[in-house]
């Protein structure tokens, strides 16, 4: 299938609202328990898509676009959702990702 951006476009809009669907209102054993060991909850997850959001998809999308010569990606804390979703809830990070989401847009 050949890329298409406004069909990317459409799935990208989409996908706050799933998330919301998904995971709004759900008792805090659903959203902040893991599978044990290293593995992340629902409530990890999505701080870490909202980091992302913030600092690296646009970002690596415009240098990757870009014609510099120079085409290095700055390095991604991907653990960086642990501090900043620090004492924020489930609905603030589902609003979050989609007003970041809505601006990238």
């Amino acid at each position: 299938m050949p890329f298409e951006l406004s069909a990317a476009t459409a799935v990208l809009e989409r996908t706050p609202e799933t998330f919301r669907t998904l995971l709004a209102g759900l008792p805090t054993e659903w959203t902040e328990t893991n599978e044990g060991g290293d593995s992340w909850s629902p409530f990890v997850i999505m701080g870490h898509l909202v980091h992302g959001e913030r600092t690296d998809w646009i970002p690596r999308a415009k240098l990757i676009l870009s014609q510099a010569p120079d085409r290095r990606f700055t390095p991604y804390d991907r653990f960086a959702q642990f501090e900043d979703s620090r004492g924020k809830s489930m609905a603030m990070l589902l609003d979050e990702f989609a007003q970041l989401r809505a601006a990238n847009l």
